[in-house]
């Protein structure tokens, strides 16, 4: 079992909404940003097994078989995290977007983290 969040600079909708345009890759009403980009970076550099549980698909995962745009990800961040990943660990991923100025969503809560 898994559960999903999604993490964004700004965009122009309710999150769940966006949440679900996000999941099919459609960044209509999405702000990108450099933001976006550092914080993907910093996730994978601290925890480099959420390589097989990121999206969108960029460059930066190397071996692994690339699906769907590869100009995604100055737009959005999503994670497809285990029920077992640790609270401790959820903690520091939402303070890492907080700390890059970046929305956090749980789509499966409707919670969001500005």
């Amino acid at each position: 079992m898994s559960y999903d969040l999604y993490f964004w600079k700004s965009a122009v909708g309710e999150p769940d909404e966006i949440c679900d345009r996000l999941a099919d890759e459609d960044v209509d009403g999405v702000a990108p940003g450099p933001e976006v980009e550092r914080f993907r970076s910093e996730l994978l550099n601290r925890w480099p097994d959420l390589a097989d549980q990121i999206s969108p698909w960029a460059p930066d995962l190397d071996w692994r078989q690339p699906w769907g745009r590869e100009d995604l990800v100055a737009y959005f961040v999503s994670l497809s995290l285990s029920f077992s990943t640790e609270a401790d660990a959820l903690q520091e991923m939402v303070t890492l977007a907080r700390e890059h100025s970046l929305v956090t969503h749980d789509p499966q809560t409707g919670e969001t983290i500005h």
